[in-house]
């Protein structure tokens, strides 16, 4: 701060102004997720706030919990059209979790996609997730940008299979 002395007793106070800095998000051109409704699964709370709050600046419908069991029984009240999920939760990991989404999925003839979110970005840690049923696999240190493109490339998948059956 800088403090310059005036005549009299008086200071008068300047304050460096506030650059605001552009998220990744902001910089990038945003993928326009409105109407679009997320499911996301993390155990840890701040990286679930984080991604919900990536996922709501774009547009989306975001219900977020914290555990396979969690998910499951959301589940059983709305259809997601797309499901972001950690593998590593406790208990049911999201590579059972995803698994169990799927059996149930062929006997009504759904298919919601599956984004993978892992520590790891190997190669095997990509193949491990695809034969569990997800679509893809994204390493959780990621841009906010990314996250939100391809949930758009995955509704407009999803749309474009579907309206084609």
């Amino acid at each position: 701060m800088d403090m310059t002395r005036r005549e009299g007793p008086f200071m008068r106070l300047e304050r460096p102004r506030r650059v605001r800095r552009r998220t990744n998000i902001e910089n990038t051109r945003r993928a326009e997720l409105s109407g679009i409704r997320v499911l996301l699964v993390d155990a840890e709370a701040d990286t679930r706030e984080w991604l919900t709050g990536v996922l709501r600046r774009c547009g989306a419908g975001v219900t977020a919990v914290a555990s396979a069991g969690e998910a499951l029984a959301a589940l059983a009240r709305f259809r997601p059209d797309v499901l972001v999920t950690d593998v590593d939760l406790p208990g049911e990991d999201g590579y059972a979790l995803v698994r169990t989404i799927r059996a149930v999925e062929r006997e009504v003839g759904v298919n919601v996609p599956a984004v993978a979110l892992t520590a790891s970005s190997h190669a095997d840690d990509r193949e491990r997730a695809l034969r569990a049923g997800f679509q893809v696999h994204l390493p959780k240190v990621l841009a906010p940008s990314e996250l939100a493109q391809v949930v758009a490339q995955l509704t407009s998948a999803a749309e474009g299979v579907r309206g084609d059956g």
